[in-house]
């Protein structure tokens, strides 16, 4: 059916030019790639095809931002909001997918903090799918962002005009955008707290997380090959098993060990995450085994 498309995905297309004529104006450290894809509704076709690209070249991507309908502010059944937004992101509870989406809560609370982003533990709506997806699939970390209240009535219908779209709350999420890509643009390279080993023919991941010399400690270690010139060292992260959020800091300096005394690793998630002198911070990186995602073709 023929659809004017204004906030599915006129909005999202509006984002990504707006940060585009913006952020075109600044010098970055790492470099920033603004596309929008056709295809979406039609099977994911062409993030399919750019995310399998880049896989099979062996492209870095550090964090794909999916903008898809953040213009809607009203849903079908009357709720009415303007000052939050989600971000979902797929599982395990510590994928980079999931790391990032944690990044831009933070990035938004320290320079947007009248505009509140919401983490949605799951890879995307339920039972659907969009175009961070095929990068999920080829092991990028990826996030969706989207408006908390849909009117599905206006999706895919000639009814999804200007009038049922606020352009204001449009800006409030690009804002959140440039917030989490400049300061991820600007920072240093997250470092690594794993290595892959042979092991009777395999590989395998052998995590730089033990207990110590005396078996009761959480001894973290951690690799950073060619660090920034600017770094002014790494801040070390932990939460409860339970928590959604990494509650508990401590900026240990530039080394690339640090031990905390008779703390049990069985209890706590642990993670680093490297700082430049101008307090730019690159994701975590957490101590956990990750495996990849499998591909599951959405439902619409």
């Amino acid at each position: 059916m023929d659809a004017p498309g204004v906030t599915d995905d006129g909005s999202g297309t509006a984002c990504v030019l707006e940060l585009a004529r913006v952020m075109s104006q600044y010098q970055f450290e790492k470099t920033l790639v603004f596309v929008t894809f056709a295809g979406e509704e039609e099977g994911l076709i062409g993030s399919s095809l750019y995310a399998a690209k880049a896989h099979k070249e062996n492209q870095r991507i550090e964090a794909v931002l999916n903008n898809d309908i953040i213009g809607s502010v009203m849903s079908g059944s009357g709720r009415m909001e303007n000052f939050r937004v989600s971000v979902f992101s797929e599982e395990p509870a510590d994928s980079m997918s999931r790391e990032l989406a944690r990044y831009m809560k933070d990035m938004a609370d320290r320079y947007l903090p009248s505009m509140r982003v919401d983490p949605v533990f799951r890879a995307d709506r339920f039972g659907r799918g969009g175009d961070h997806t095929p990068f999920n699939w080829e092991g990028f970390a990826a996030v969706r962002i989207s408006s908390p209240q849909e009117d599905f009535a206006n999706q895919h219908t000639a009814t999804d005009l200007f009038a049922n779209t606020a352009p204001a709350f449009v800006t409030k999420v690009t804002r959140v955008n440039a917030a989490a890509a400049a300061s991820l643009a600007w920072a240093p390279k997250a470092p690594e707290t794993s290595e892959q080993v042979d092991r009777n023919g395999q590989k395998v991941t052998n995590l730089f997380l033990t207990r110590g010399k005396s078996r009761y400690d959480a001894a973290l270690k951690w690799k950073n090959e060619h660090p920034e010139p600017d770094l002014a060292g790494y801040v070390v992260v932990m939460r409860s098993t339970t928590a959604p959020y990494w509650d508990r800091d401590v900026f240990v300096g530039n080394v690339t060990e640090y031990s905390i005394p008779d703390l049990s690793i069985d209890e706590y998630v642990f993670g680093v995450k490297a700082v430049d002198k101008d307090g730019n911070e690159s994701l975590v990186t957490p101590y956990i085994f990750v495996p990849r995602a499998k591909k599951t073709i959405p439902v619409y």
